[in-house]
């Protein structure tokens, strides 16, 4: 898997799953086709057809991919465009807390999955990140209001779904239900990493005149963190819930 980031998390990932020959897999919210991508790559041969979906193709336009890998526009929130039993392995990735009717969600899930079919969802706690620096008051505000404060492509927007998502599988009651979580940890501050990346995604809060975060606050934000990894105190830690569900 190319995307050093990800690659730890995917292993995480990867680990809990077994796919069977000819498997047929989708990807709901799959954005650039990243995940996709790395199950191709882990599992040389076993795929049959690998379907992603998102709510726009803004983000399939410069993806390298080929068959078995197929891309389309779907909205997960309303009935997902397949049969009944398609699928071995459904997929999904910080998407669940931008979906409306999760229980519907849950339910068509199920539908589209094979008997004894696996469901993984990840999803990150965003009210559980952290980022060490001096202005605890500040760095906190920025990580909530980034988690709290809805973007315009999401429907909806649920900071605690990490910790949400066994709930909202196990008590449908149509699931095998288990769940581990995956602790990115990373002590430096530099391009390519999750606390960096996060860090320039919450500058849209005040780019995009949110209310939620001033610029002067967000420069603030941005000197702390190069701060603490100049003087050797930097570190970032952000958990991804790992759910993982074989239909009954």
């Amino acid at each position: 898997m190319n995307n050093f980031k990800y690659k730890t998390l995917f292993k995480s990932i990867s680990e809990q799953i077994d796919l069977p020959d000819n498997a047929v897999i989708a990807d709901l919210g799959c954005k650039d086709a990243t995940f996709l991508l790395a199950f191709q790559e882990a599992f040389p041969g076993k795929i049959k057809s690998a379907v992603g979906v998102d709510i726009t193709d803004k983000w399939f336009k410069d993806v390298k991919y080929k068959k078995p890998i197929k891309l389309e526009v779907m909205n997960c929130s309303k009935k997902l465009k397949f049969d009944d039993n398609t699928f071995d392995l459904v997929f999904t990735k910080d998407m669940f807390e931008c979906v409306t009717d999760k229980d519907f969600l849950v339910s068509e899930i199920h539908r589209i999955l094979k008997p004894g079919g696996v469901v993984i969802c990840v999803n990150c706690d965003w009210d559980s990140v952290v980022y060490n620096g001096e202005n605890k008051e500040l760095i906190s505000k920025a990580i909530h209001a980034y988690a709290v404060t809805k973007q315009p492509w999401m429907e909806d927007l649920d900071s605690w779904v990490g910790r949400r998502m066994y709930g909202f599988f196990n008590k449908s009651k149509l699931f095998e239900s288990s769940v581990s979580v995956h602790n990115v940890v990373e002590t430096e501050y530099i391009e390519g990493t999750f606390g960096y990346d996060l860090s320039k995604d919450i500058a849209w809060l005040h780019k995009e005149n949110t209310g939620a975060l001033s610029k002067e606050e967000y420069d603030e934000f941005i000197i702390d963190l190069q701060t603490a990894q100049k003087t050797g105190k930097y570190i970032f830690s952000k958990p991804y819930y790992i759910y993982k569900g074989i239909k009954i």
